[in-house]
């Protein structure tokens, strides 16, 4: 078997061996690295094991001495999907660029700051492996077909793929044809940063870093903290200057976070001829393997 050459056909590649070895969702990475790599590759992946250095989510680095390599990941972090993504991405190391460098330090702060357009395009291109493994697009297809999206339905697909439900939100406005962004704010109640399905991008509907929330959602989510991801529906001028909305919420105390699904469901379908397709997972899914929910 000829080895892939571009993040997203590895990724591809590994789901289908994956599921051909008669397993099932989750992928598990770490058994999947140690075990593709080692039948593959001269230095291998030897270990994939907790550490504990601060403000680093996920590390590979070179072990000499052994003549393999090292995937680490935060032994703080308790929540499923963020392991299982911070290893996968990794792995996307592993295989796309461990001739560039021997080691790979992925913290918060570089996913959300990077120091040169290179470093956002290796980071950018494990984000695009991960997704693709994790969560193969056939089969997400199948498990929302006929249904209405929400939080609650693509919650679901995030416990089946062992992924942060940002990852999952992100990786469904990759693919799908509505109109349809993630809004991320603080609890100072600024937007973090967005991102857009194709055609909500060319409805315009983005919404910048620094932004504020708008006023009338503030007051919704204040009168209605218990049922905040419950949908409801948005006249014109909230999220967008001419189209409704339907929009639903999640309070994260724990990562400080509001997060915003908003679905323009209504809108007339876009020329999708005027502007040119792209890679969303290149830009935006680094945020979410730093985002629990």
């Amino acid at each position: 078997m000829s080895d892939p050459t571009t993040p997203a056909a590895w990724g591809i590649q590994l789901a289908k061996l994956w599921l051909a070895s008669g397993q099932g969702f989750p992928v598990n990475v770490e058994t999947l690295a140690l075990e593709v790599t080692k039948q593959r590759f001269s230095e291998p992946v030897g270990i994939v094991m907790p550490h504990g250095i601060d403000g680093i989510d996920g590390m590979l680095s070179k072990r000499k001495k052994h003549k393999d390599w090292c995937i680490s990941y935060d032994k703080k972090v308790v929540v499923p999907g963020r392991i299982n993504f911070t290893i996968a991405h990794e792995l996307g190391h592993y295989l796309l660029h461990r001739t560039l460098h021997e080691t790979f330090q992925c913290g918060q702060a570089e996913m959300m700051d990077y120091d040169s357009l290179e470093s956002k395009r290796l980071e950018s291109q494990a984000n695009t492996f991960s997704s693709y493994l994790l969560m193969p697009r056939n089969d997400f297809d199948a498990q929302i077909k006929g249904q209405e999206i929400s939080f609650e339905l693509l919650g679901r697909c995030a416990e089946r793929y062992q992924t942060s439900l940002t990852a999952t939100v992100l990786k469904w406005l990759e693919f799908t044809e509505e109109a349809a962004m993630l809004v991320v704010a603080d609890h100072d109640e600024f937007i973090c940063w967005s991102y857009c399905s194709q055609s909500a991008k060319l409805l315009r509907a983005y919404k910048p870093p620094g932004e504020s929330v708008p006023p009338s959602v503030l007051e919704h989510l204040r009168a209605n903290l218990s049922g905040s991801r419950t949908a409801r529906r948005v006249e014109p001028g909230v999220w967008h200057p001419t189209e409704e909305a339907i929009e639903s919420a999640i309070i994260s105390d724990q990562f400080e976070q509001i997060i915003f699904l908003i679905r323009f469901p209504f809108a007339s379908a876009p020329n999708h001829e005027e502007e040119p397709e792209s890679d969303s997972l290149t830009e935006l899914t680094e945020k979410a393997q730093g985002s629990g929910s």
